[in-house]
């Protein structure tokens, strides 16, 4: 039976092409891969697959009497969890989350909703096949990003869907959580059903049946599995940078001996240990790895330094050689700080930009939620702001236009982040990190999302501008291959605690 069939498929929007001539058969019961540069249209043709999306050329087809989900690369937990208004910090204080559904009544939500009884035990056995079943009651907002993901796909699982798509789910996961999911993709292929999975050529799981290869300037057709070789991304020279330092605008006085001093330091919530007992100093000009499993509290270490913690004030914290609560203000701190993360590309996402923090803003007359421009996005670093910005120098308009040339994506000038692909709005966040040169870059996985060869650009593009400005960094992956070579200091933590600090090693 055919489960999918694409004939000659294409879609244009705003008169760009984003698909064309797509054709395949996909038979029921057999697995797909969708892999390509970024730009080719993955995400677009997991959406048409998944319903999410129309052609607007040729036909796709899947078998009407299936059931078909996607599991997209962003979740709607904010939505989930009827918040119509935050900011990025609400969560480390407990504000106005007190409605927020955990994790096992938010899948007992959709259970309810659904025609087949699915029963509390059929919830749990999903998270305990996930390695999440400790989760279930914790609310979504508390979630690490690799949580996140796994407790996204435990959602659609439980639907039992027979035609599953998923969008790059190994993103975001550390090793033992991509390998339990690469069980569950087993077992989902062994019941006879149909999977469609977008990744990166070098992520295709062995018992995958066909890969299906866009951007290559020839019309994709399926291939099997066995006669697939992924490319490996070129080194490619540095882009020159020197037009980058002639707009150095420093985020402040780069006067300090110490970027992070933690003496003793604990977060606890709700009862839970999440940080114990952590010593750490980070001098100026360190370049650090952070790893750890999901969940092991990377995220809440640098909410302590980004200042989004509270919990900063009740320990001995110390930041660019000031103690924490010693009369700094957060902008204080924030101005020294670049950063981006999983989390803050979802405030972005909400299309509120800073109106996130205005609590009732959003239903004011003349907002417009989704008009927050690329250039707009990458200057909102100048500030510290989530979305629009204003105000802006001539220097700094074009430290952001050049900012765009260095990561190559100036045709998004006069673009909304709407209109971005995923890649590329990551790749305007981390513009936005770095526009301002910062003291400390915080970097926590600054390449999800992005391709092989974009990965390559930006970790190489590090390994030039860190050493030529001595700038200090954190950097937080579950890739140890994608760590740049200026890299030269370990912390790992498990379970909340320090398990090794010290000389970056040969191996990770």
């Amino acid at each position: 039976m055919k489960m999918i069939t694409a004939e000659n498929a294409g879609v244009k929007l705003n008169g760009k092409t984003i698909l064309d001539n797509i054709s395949f058969v996909l038979p029921e019961g057999h697995s797909m891969a969708i892999v390509g540069p970024s730009g080719s249209g993955k995400t677009t043709l997991g959406k048409l697959i998944g319903g999410l999306a129309g052609v607007t050329s040729g036909q796709l087809k899947v078998a009407n009497d299936k059931l078909c989900l996607m599991v997209e690369q962003q979740d709607n937990f904010m939505a989930a969890s009827h918040i119509r208004s935050g900011y990025y910090g609400q969560r480390y204080e407990n504000l106005g989350l007190e409605d927020v559904p955990t994790v096992g009544e938010y899948l007992k939500k959709i259970a309810q909703s659904l025609k087949s009884g699915i029963s509390r035990a059929d919830i749990d056995s999903s998270l305990l096949g996930m390695g999440i079943l400790a989760l279930s009651g914790r609310k979504l907002m508390y979630l690490s990003d690799g949580e996140r993901k796994r407790t996204q796909l435990v959602a659609t699982l439980i639907q039992n869907p027979d035609i599953l798509v998923l969008d790059q789910p190994f993103v975001g996961l550390d090793v033992s959580a991509r390998e339990i999911l690469e069980g569950q993709l087993a077992w989902f292929q062994k019941s006879g059903r149909t999977l469609v999975l977008i990744c990166d050529p070098g992520h295709v799981p062995s018992q995958i049946d066909w890969v299906l290869e866009l951007g290559r300037g020839v019309s994709p057709s399926l291939k099997p599995r066995k006669e697939f070789v992924p490319e490996k991304p070129e080194m490619d020279k540095t882009e020159d940078l020197n037009n980058i330092f002639g707009f150095f605008q420093p985020a402040g006085p780069d006067r300090f001996e110490h970027a992070v001093v933690m003496k003793n330091v604990n977060v606890s919530f709700r009862g839970n240990n999440i940080l114990k007992n952590i010593n750490w100093e980070v001098r100026k000009g360190d370049r650090w790895a952070l790893l750890g499993p999901n969940g092991s509290g990377k995220t809440t270490l640098l909410s302590l330094i980004t200042a989004d913690n509270p919990q900063g004030y009740c320990n001995d914290l110390v930041l660019f050689d000031r103690k924490r609560g010693s009369g700094e203000t957060i902008w204080d701190i924030k101005k020294r700080i670049g950063f981006v993360s999983p989390e803050l590309h979802l405030f972005f996402l909400g299309g509120k930009g800073i109106f996130n923090s205005i609590p009732g803003l959003e239903n004011s007359p003349g907002y417009i939620g989704n008009s927050v421009s690329c250039e707009e996005v990458v200057s909102s670093g100048f500030q510290d702001q989530v979305g629009f910005s204003d105000n802006n120098s001539n220097v700094q308009k074009k430290s952001v236009d050049a900012w765009l040339s260095v990561f190559q994506i100036d045709h998004l000038s006069g673009k909304t982040f709407r209109e971005a692909s995923m890649s590329e709005q990551r790749l305007l966040l981390l513009a936005r990190a770095l526009v301002k040169m910062p003291s400390l870059l915080i970097l926590d996985e600054p390449c999800q999302g992005l391709g092989p060869h974009q990965t390559v650009q930006f970790t190489e593009m590090l390994d030039v501008v860190c050493p030529k400005l001595d700038t200090t960094m954190i950097y937080v992956t579950h890739q140890p291959e994608e760590i740049p070579k200026s890299v030269n200091k370990l912390l790992r933590l498990e379970a909340g605690s320090i398990k090794s600090c010290g000389e970056f090693p040969e191996k990770v």
